[in-house]
């Protein structure tokens, strides 16, 4: 085959093995991270939880996945993705599961401690791995692809939580939210085997690619290799101009959305009181349907792009706009026209900023500097949950919290224009738009 026609078929083939597989793997990961928000429509009365703990629960997951990210990514260059990925699966899937016994405050905070500890190698993993098959000009569109599988999650997940709420309730003696845990874990754990039976480490090792497919594949990526500086030292990587600029505005745009994930059910109860679970379920997760078409277009968009940048603030304000319409709503439809318009923006905004990492960053800072970036990420996402829970016992409502999510976005819509992206010269050549 022609390179032109490599070019054109070998992405594509890599595309339909490694993201189908990509993507259920992180659904399965965001159900078991945010299941906790439905469980929390009556789990906290069942415990007798105050906001504030429930608040410091959830958001405790966070810090666990902060303190363990750059750890797992550098073992994943160490090890290959397929081991260190299944081993994290049976960890996390085993403990979402658990969860269903937890009686205590400090049971629940240890229990999404150890969660946020055994997930925290999967994004910024999936991330690294993907520089590894994709080049440069390909990459905004892959990540978008992965990235699907949040919009699925959401799409499907929680309307199948808000159901299995009330429809287990009661069963065997437990608690729809006990069976909730149970029903969303344990399928973590069978799918972890699959992983370690169908997932493919290196091109290096692609016994699915024909001779002339993998060399090429091989060839392409080495070509986007750094020629300099490739002895960096650990503590230079983390304290890089690029990495400190897209780590700030990433712990502004993860955090708000996380504080949103994790709270919307419980707000949507507030707001509507007389509507069921199952209904809560479905008002959260009809948004994801243009959180998805939204990252779709603008990834793609991203890819043929000469202002990665632009692309991306462009995209975080519209979802501050969003944020800042919400706690505004007196109705839920209302509500939920604030929350496709802040579901378009963020949607956007998370398939062209993963693509401005990985080419800001270069091979040379990749592996540490993905880590960071979403520690980072994990970091805000610590604040907002927990600080929203705090502020919703202090205050009775989520006008204040909600507003505050917004101005992080803004803040972050702005800083984004300032990240540095200059590069080596043999980065730069290979960081042109396609």
């Amino acid at each position: 085959m022609k390179g032109e026609e490599l070019a054109s078929s070998v992405p594509k083939k890599v595309m339909w093995r490694l993201i189908p597989l990509l993507v259920v793997i992180y659904i399965m990961a965001h159900l078991d991270r945010v299941n906790v928000s439905f469980a929390g429509l009556t789990m906290t009365d069942d415990l007798g939880f105050t906001a504030e703990v429930f608040g410091f629960g959830s958001g405790i997951f966070f810090f666990g996945y902060l303190l363990f990210e750059i750890p797992s990514n550098l073992i994943l260059e160490k090890v290959g993705a397929r081991r260190l990925i299944a081993t994290i699966m049976i960890i996390w899937g085993g403990v979402s599961a658990s969860m269903a016994w937890v009686t205590t405050p400090t049971e629940f905070y240890v229990m999404r401690f150890i969660l946020g500890v055994a997930e925290s190698g999967l994004y910024p993993g999936v991330i690294l791995y993907l520089t590894f098959w994709f080049r440069q000009q390909e990459r905004a569109t892959a990540i978008a692809l992965f990235a699907q599988a949040l919009a699925i999650a959401g799409l499907i997940g929680s309307p199948l939580s808000g159901w299995i709420l009330d429809a287990s309730d009661g069963m065997a003696g437990m608690a729809g939210w006990q069976w909730l845990f149970i029903f969303e874990g344990l399928p973590t754990v069978a799918l972890a085997f699959v992983v370690m039976v169908v997932m493919t480490d290196r091109p290096q090792n692609a016994r699915w690619l024909n001779d002339n497919e993998r060399q090429w594949l091989v060839t392409q990526i080495a070509a986007e290799a750094p020629t300099v500086a490739k002895h960096e030292r650990f503590f230079q990587k983390l304290v890089n101009p690029r990495v400190l600029m897209l780590s700030f505005v990433y712990s502004l745009f993860l955090g708000a959305f996380a504080g949103l994930m994790l709270w919307v059910p419980k707000t949507l109860q507030l707001l509507a009181p007389e509507i069921s679970n199952n209904a809560i379920g479905w008002a959260v997760g009809l948004p994801y349907i243009p959180f998805s078409l939204a990252m779709l277009f603008w990834g793609r968009l991203s890819d043929r792009s000469a202002n990665r940048k632009r692309l991306v603030s462009v995209a975080a304000f519209t979802g501050a706009f969003g944020f800042l319409l919400l706690p505004y709503a007196r109705t839920l439809v209302e509500f939920e026209i604030a929350l496709v318009i802040l579901m378009i923006g963020m949607g956007a905004g998370f398939s062209s900023y993963w693509a401005l990492v990985t080419i800001a960053l270069g091979p040379r800072l990749a592996a540490v500097g993905i880590a960071v970036v979403n520690s980072a990420g994990a970091l805000g996402s610590y604040a907002s949950v927990s600080g929203l829970g705090m502020l919703v016992t202090l205050t009775g409502d989520y006008t204040l919290g909600y507003v505050l999510l917004g101005a992080g976005v803004l803040v972050s819509a702005v800083a984004v224009l300032w990240v540095p992206v200059s590069q080596t010269p043999a980065e730069a050549l290979h960081s042109q738009p396609a």
